[in-house]
């Protein structure tokens, strides 16, 4: 299957979705699992979208979205 589209509107339908859940929470996270290229590709548009410059993560990064935290993790596999 073809995968299209903005990353950052894709995230943002699904943090839209999980805000407006019927439940009780004390915290939203998602946490993604990719591999090193896509870690990398992920992390870069991140940084070109929000415009900042700190040193290139070790193996995780947040991106909040709304009172959602997605949370990419680097794969070892």
């Amino acid at each position: 299957m073809e995968k299209k589209g903005d990353l950052f509107n894709q995230l943002a339908i699904v943090s839209d979705l999980l805000e407006k859940c019927n439940l009780i929470s004390v915290s939203q996270t998602i946490v993604i699992e990719v591999p090193k290229d896509e870690f990398d590709r992920i992390y870069k548009l991140v940084q070109a979208k929000v415009r900042f410059t700190t040193g290139f993560p070790k193996g995780t990064f947040n991106v909040k979205i709304g009172n959602v935290n997605i949370v990419f993790n680097m794969s070892n596999v």
